[in-house]
């Protein structure tokens, strides 16, 4: 049988790799959501800086079965989200893409040079698409819901959602880095599920894995980059830890409101003239400060049917196509991060249970989310309160001055870094993780790059001499 025949999908086939090719790398990126992303600024920067070739491999227990968004196809995402199966490429080929920055009195306090921060963030933004109008934006409905709730909440900010949508209504994915990388020579290995880290002194020296085969194979990579998510990460880094392994991970409290007004409510517009409303307002709670934020959203059904709306399978009905669906999602940050172990029987390392605060924090913030449904005049909204653990949302196992350092270089070893959201700063706020994990990831990327530059001056001083 050849090692061909071992790819159960086409996409694997054309883009996939087999573990041997990979025995021997550079650097073994294991997770591809931000591991796809890190792979190309990984290997953009060390190609500036070094004529020698970095050998780089990518590896996921996903298949690869999906090469963009599910919301370019005309695929339900319910079957392949619940229960959770993974893809290559995590879930970041799932979701609307809600990309905003933290509020900037917790950004200040980010353990890195402030502007350099604010230049990372704009880079990162321009890549994907934050900085382009979404389609059918700035619409009659948009300004309206601005200055309505801009007139009713005076005190807070109100404007525009920063989304990962670019212009043409494409939005972003890290499965689009899969041609380009492969291309450059970045080897992509599906269907490997990491099973242990071998350490030797301060060193990762091993990773092994079962792959597609039902084979273990072993990975002897010079740095190893751990990208998974803050559960798959657990079993693993636990095998390398001097001692016992603290965990701050933290999560966002989500709240959805939804409901629906007639046709024309708000004034006699055809739908391309009336537009999409897609809106964040900025909030704190009142006792402690803590940041959340809600994301309003609103368009005729037709619209949300086609595909212009950031999440436009959330919302179904069978109403006139000019009726407007609306929906208002709370994404809070919380008083106390998740606690380690509790007295109720679940499953996993962490489990679904919030502090008194927390739990009545909620109450607050539909108090709000009842206010700014009553001033869009939506008189009887249903909630949904969306369950701890189930948003994919969890960050910050690992923190930065704690387990991992400024470049995410696991304490106790010399080439292990654990790569955000799993590892973060020592900071929580109210913002989706995805863009601050690539543009945290960069500092580990530049680390590693810089290594190996460093070995390469090295080696080229030795010669001269």
């Amino acid at each position: 049988m050849s090692a061909r025949s071992n790819y159960p999908l086409r996409a694997e086939r054309v883009y996939g790799t087999h573990p041997r090719r990979c025995r021997s790398v550079d650097v073994l990126i294991v997770g591809s959501a931000v591991g796809l992303s890190s792979a190309r600024y990984l290997f953009d920067r060390h190609r500036s800086r070094s004529s020698t070739p970095l050998r780089i491999a990518v590896a996921d227990s996903g298949p690869m079965d999906l090469l963009t968004h599910f919301a370019h196809t005309n695929h339900p995402r319910g079957p392949h989200m619940h229960p959770w199966t993974p893809h290559f490429g995590g879930r970041l080929g799932f979701w609307g893409m809600s990309t905003p920055r933290p509020p900037e009195d917790i950004l200040r306090r980010w353990p890195y040079d402030y502007a350099e921060l604010l230049n990372r963030f704009n880079q990162v933004e321009a890549a994907i698409g934050v900085l382009d109008p979404v389609p059918k934006s700035g619409g009659n409905l948009e300004l309206h819901l601005l200055s309505q709730l801009r007139d009713a909440f005076p005190g807070s900010r109100v404007g525009t959602a920063p989304l990962a949508i670019d212009k043409d209504g494409g939005r972003y994915s890290s499965l689009d880095e899969i041609p380009d990388l492969v291309r450059d020579g970045v080897r992509l290995l599906p269907q490997f599920h990491c099973t242990r880290l071998v350490k030797e002194g301060v060193r990762v020296a091993a990773v092994q894995g079962r792959w597609v085969d039902g084979r273990t194979h072993t990975l002897r990579p010079r740095v190893v980059v751990l990208a998974t998510g803050v559960e798959p990460s657990l079993p693993l880094v636990r095998q390398v830890a001097d001692g016992p392994l603290a965990l701050d991970a933290a999560d966002h409290i989500r709240i959805d409101l939804h409901g629906k007004l007639p046709a024309r409510t708000f004034g006699r517009w055809t739908t391309d003239e009336s537009g999409v409303a897609i809106l964040i307002m900025d909030c704190r709670s009142r006792e402690f400060g803590v940041p959340y934020h809600l994301e309003i959203k609103a368009a005729p059904l037709d619209l949300w049917r086609r595909g212009y709306m950031q999440s436009s399978d959330n919302l179904h009905g069978s109403d006139d196509p000019d009726t407007l669906y609306v929906q208002v999602q709370a994404v809070c940050a919380m008083h106390d991060r998740l606690p380690s172990g509790d007295l109720l029987r679940v499953q996993g390392p962490l489990p679904p249970v919030m502090s008194a605060r927390d739990a009545a924090f909620h109450g607050e913030v539909i108090e709000t989310m009842r206010a700014v449904a009553a001033a869009i005049g939506l008189p009887a909204p249903a909630f949904c309160l969306r369950p701890l653990l189930t948003n994919h949302h969890t960050y910050g196992a690992y923190r930065v001055g704690k387990a991992v350092s400024r470049e995410f270089l696991f304490r106790g070893t010399d080439n292990l870094y654990v790569l955000p959201p799993t590892a973060f700063v020592d900071e929580d706020d109210d913002a989706n993780p995805t863009l601050k994990s690539l543009v945290l990831s960069r500092f580990a990327m530049d680390h590693i790059a810089e290594r190996f530059a460093a070995e390469v001056t090295d080696a080229a001083s030795v010669s001269a001499t």
